[in-house]
């Protein structure tokens, strides 16, 4: 009797382990297995890779390890693709599970996508020119030349809040804004606060200071298609993440900068 239970006990032990470690089966993405991952421009700290057509290779970032540490969690592979920030939250079909793009979660935004809950907080930061005065208030930033990355929260806030004396210029990649502002095409850049940190920091001789920040509390939140119920799996695995600080170690491998010492233009 002793041994049929023992039998009994170790065989149910062994389908307790099996079932701990199969891959979420149940788990529905585009491709059965695999996490389908969409980038928009490489970004140092977050997304920085290279581009082989619409393949990411070998990304190396916050975001691109977040992507890793989910898809690891739900047991399934990871595939990188390359998307455009400017159709990101266009409504209808996605070609990816989740993108990664340091977009902020917005009202206008959830109409036409869903968000996960945030990963990230910013605010908004100003690159200056080589050759550009950095400014002391905001009635100073207005004078400034700016430029900035089409369909972004810093062009909003320039629309709703700064109304500038020179309209921005408007570029469709932060790529094209960071060169525009290199090359003394504009004065500063509005953008969000890590992003413009970490960029200087990656080329320190190229610009001007990080001499500004305003107050936007944003929250980044990765992408998903409207109503996929895919955000609401992803939502469970970076909470487990946030609770066993996997992210407050990602944030300390990938974002060392101190954005508290940026002056706030008020």
């Amino acid at each position: 009797m002793k041994r049929v239970v023992l039998l009994l006990l170790a065989a149910a032990l062994a389908a307790s382990a099996t079932a701990a470690a199969r891959p979420a089966a149940k788990v529905k993405t585009r491709t059965p297995g695999v996490l389908t991952i969409a980038f928009g421009d490489s970004a140092v700290g977050f997304a920085s890779y290279q581009l082989r057509g619409n393949n990411v290779i070998n990304p190396r970032g916050y975001e691109a390890d977040i992507a890793r540490a989910v898809a690891a969690k739900l047991g399934l592979k990871t595939k990188w693709i390359y998307t455009p920030w400017t159709g990101l939250f266009a409504p209808g079909t996605k070609k990816f599970d989740v993108s990664f793009q340091e977009a902020t979660i917005t009202a206008q935004r959830q109409k036409t996508v869903t968000f996960s809950s945030p990963y990230l907080d910013s605010n908004q930061g100003v690159l200056l020119s080589k050759k550009a005065k950095a400014p002391k208030s905001i009635a100073d930033l207005k004078k400034l030349k700016t430029c900035v990355q089409t369909g972004t929260t810093g062009l909003d806030w320039i629309n709703t809040h700064l109304h500038p004396t020179t309209k921005p210029q408007i570029y469709q990649s932060t790529a094209a804004a960071f060169t525009a502002v290199q090359i003394a095409k504009c004065d500063a850049l509005v953008l969000d606060v890590p992003i413009v940190l970490l960029q200087k920091k990656a080329k320190p001789s190229a610009y001007g200071n990080v001499a500004a920040q305003v107050v936007t509390n944003e929250k980044y939140g990765a992408v998903f298609q409207k109503g996929d119920p895919l955000a609401s799996t992803f939502n469970k695995t970076l909470a487990q993440l946030k609770a066993n600080g996997t992210i407050k170690k990602l944030q300390k491998k990938w974002f060392q900068i101190d954005t508290a010492s940026i002056p706030v233009l008020k």
